[in-house]
Order: C-alpha cells, then structure tokens, then sequence
C-alpha cells in the first residue's frame, strides 16, 4: 500500500477529454498531437476500456451518441508521471466493425474515411486493436493489423473482457491468439474494464499507461 504523502508511482491518466468528431479527414482537428487509433468489433468493449482507462465513467458515452457510430471520435490525453512529467497525446476512437462488416475489400471494409485516415494522417503513431478474449480473433481483425503492417505502422494487440477468464485461462488465451495472429504472447496484452485489469502502469506485463507512454516518448525521439 502506497505510504501517506507518497507520490503515485508510474504513469497514470491525468486527464481525459473529449474533443470532437470527425466524419472525414478534413474535419480531424489540428495534427499537433501524437494520436493512437484504436480499432476493433462493435461489440469489443472499446468505450468500456477508455472510460476504464481514463476513469471517467462517462467520457465514451458520446461515442454512442446516435449518428456518431461512423465518425473518427478524438479524445485528448494528459499521461502523468512524478518524475518524466506529462505526455499528451489523442485517442481516436475508430468506428466498430458491425458498420462496414458487410464489405469484402480492405477499401470497403473500413470504408474510405477509414482508409484515408489511416493512410494520410501524419501524427498516428500507433493502432490498438481490441479483441474480445472469448471470441479470439476475427477476420476483420487480420484484415486490419494486415492493413498496419502494409502502411508500416506499429500496433498493438489488446484483448477485452479478461474478468471473464480465470488466471490460468487468461494465459493459455494469450497464447492462442497471438499464435492464430503469428505473434509472440507477449503481443497481446490483457485488460479488463470492470477489474481495472492491465490498465495502468503495473505488473509484469506493464499496464496500457505506460505502454501508451512509452510509444509517444519513442515517436518523439
């Protein structure tokens, strides 16, 4: 237990914004900021783990709002340690598959405002794709970390919903998903919204926090 008058240690979520929504890359706010696209099925839990990730309870709701399902949602960061200081950077809440899974093509199934954004927007330094630990990967999931890799950008693995597996099976689950995306285990990290699983900067593994940290500091350099 942290001692009374200690500093917090490691990086944690200062603050946490909404900023706007963006139907087109041409509406996307000022590329000043460092921003990390996060990806995934509609059904993945992505409001979950920001509202968990920023713990505020409601700062994802307006992602749901109706009629912003298919807009590029931006929310602002301030990562904070006690001695590194502050790193911002911006969340950009990608639309869920269930929009556009109908879609065959890469082109299609992202859809151009998708594509577009991924493609020209100089300041994305990382993609998040979520997936659900007890469906595994989906085909769409592929389809996108293939989508990262051909455009040369780094991602990352993140499954959703690990309280929903005992300790044991959260490891053999790793495993599995990263050997059906052939990657190592240590790829994918585990989280959980409702344990606050994963999220901070803790752990073996290192929470998400200073995962996220670490990627701006090093596309800064």
């Amino acid at each position: 237990m942290t001692s009374p008058g200690k500093p917090r240690q490691g990086w944690r979520v200062a603050s946490a914004t909404f900023e706007l929504s963006a139907p087109t890359l041409a509406h996307c706010p000022p590329p000043i900021l460092p921003e990390i696209a996060v990806g995934g099925r509609s059904n993945v839990g992505k409001s979950s783990l920001l509202n968990a990730f920023a713990c505020q309870r409601g700062l994802a709701r307006v992602s749901r709002t109706p009629g912003r399902t298919r807009l590029l949602n931006f929310f602002r960061i301030v990562l904070r340690h006690p001695t590194r200081g502050d790193r911002v950077f911006r969340w950009v809440d990608l639309p869920g598959y269930g929009y556009a899974a109908a879609h065959s093509s890469i082109r299609e199934t992202f859809g151009p405002m998708i594509e577009s954004y991924l493609q020209e927007r100089a300041v994305l330094v990382e993609l998040m794709v979520l997936i659900d630990v007890r469906r595994g990967a989906m085909d769409q999931d592929r389809q996108l970390l293939d989508y990262a890799n051909v455009r040369g950008l780094p991602a990352r693995i993140v499954g959703t919903k690990a309280d929903k597996m005992s300790k044991s099976e959260r490891g053999v689950i790793s495993r599995k998903i990263a050997n059906s995306l052939d990657l190592p285990s240590s790829a994918l990290a585990l989280t959980s919204a409702s344990m606050g699983l994963g999220l901070g900067d803790e752990g073996k593994g290192r929470g998400l926090a200073r995962q996220l940290a670490e990627r701006i500091e090093h596309a800064s350099c």
